[in-house]
């Protein structure tokens, strides 16, 4: 007589089934943990890009029209009519055919409603501004300068600003990120992953040579926070020097839409280090918690956070 073994099939008992369900949930919380540091190195690393992008095309603006633009920036040029007058005079030197007072929307209202027309036909400018005398030059800030020059110019030489024609833009924008939160009628541009607008500060304005005081921006819309300068740094001979001294810093608030914060007028901070150095730089003070995840154009890695060994 042939015995056969009969195979003994056995399920997992309660206790086991408990330990395979406690792992799994403590490598899901694990990930979990995690995750969100890596979405937001993602997102960091993209905004990033885009502002190195933009900055490229700025520079490709500098080759084709000699010079960069001015920033607008209210601490070094205080006086509205000198800032008025620094667009002007870049725009005459750049076009020497302008005719300076119909292209001059200060002085022309005819000069504003064709701005107002191009807002709507070709987005250039907010077609819908709500200050009460819209597209003042001197309302043009270091969030909005660099992004109308990136618009291009009319073919129209007497009226490059204000003009009609098809302009030739250096940067394709997300016309869904362009906002007017002052209402001036020009635009800024907002980062994809944060509230923050991308700033440009020209190398010929970062501080007022007779007061000291540092260029300085703050978000119209109280959304982000602290002020938006330009960084320093200490060379290798150990001398201050700006950062980019003969170009322009694009700097964005990260994804906590917080630029930091400074005590006084004419302070800055270090780039790469965020430590004060008081024997090159006696004004510099020390990265606060917010810079860590600010993007600039010249950083090498995503943020000042990843450049620096705080």
């Amino acid at each position: 007589m042939t015995s056969r073994h009969r195979a003994c099939h056995r399920g997992f008992t309660l206790v086991e089934l408990l330990v395979v369900i406690t792992i799994i949930g403590i490598l899901a919380g694990l990930a979990l943990v995690g995750l969100p540091g890596v979405i937001r190195g993602v997102q960091s690393a993209a905004m990033h890009a885009e502002l190195v992008h933009i900055g490229t095309a700025i520079d490709e603006f500098q080759k084709e029209r000699g010079s960069y633009p001015p920033d607008g920036n209210t601490v070094v040029t205080a006086g509205a009519g000198a800032r008025a007058a620094a667009f002007n005079s870049f725009l005459n030197k750049r076009f020497p055919q302008r005719n300076g007072g119909a292209d001059n929307p200060n002085s022309a209202a005819q000069a504003r409603t064709r701005l107002m027309a191009l807002g709507t036909s070709q987005g250039i400018v907010n077609p819908s501004p709500t200050a009460g005398t819209p597209y003042q030059l001197e309302d043009i800030d270091p969030s909005e300068a660099w992004v109308l020059m990136m618009m291009g110019f009319s073919p129209d030489v007497e009226l490059p600003l204000t003009g009609d024609g098809d302009r030739q833009r250096r940067f394709e924008f997300d016309t869904t990120r362009l906002v007017d939160d002052d209402g001036d009628g020009w635009w800024s541009y907002k980062a994809k992953y944060s509230n923050s607008p991308v700033v440009y500060f020209n190398a010929n304005s970062y501080v007022d040579g007779g007061t000291g005081n540092v260029a300085s921006y703050m978000d119209p819309s109280g959304v982000v926070q602290g002020q938006a300068r330009p960084y320093g740094r200490v060379n290798s001979a150990g001398a201050f020097e700006w950062v980019a001294p003969n170009k322009f810093q694009l700097i964005m608030a990260g994804i906590d839409d917080d630029f930091g914060s400074y005590g006084g007028v004419t302070e800055m901070k270090i780039y790469s280090s965020g430590i004060a150095d008081s024997t090159a730089a006696p004004t510099s003070v020390d990265y606060t918690p917010a810079d860590f995840d600010n993007i600039t154009d010249f950083s090498q890695g995503a943020t000042l956070d990843a450049d620096t060994e705080l």
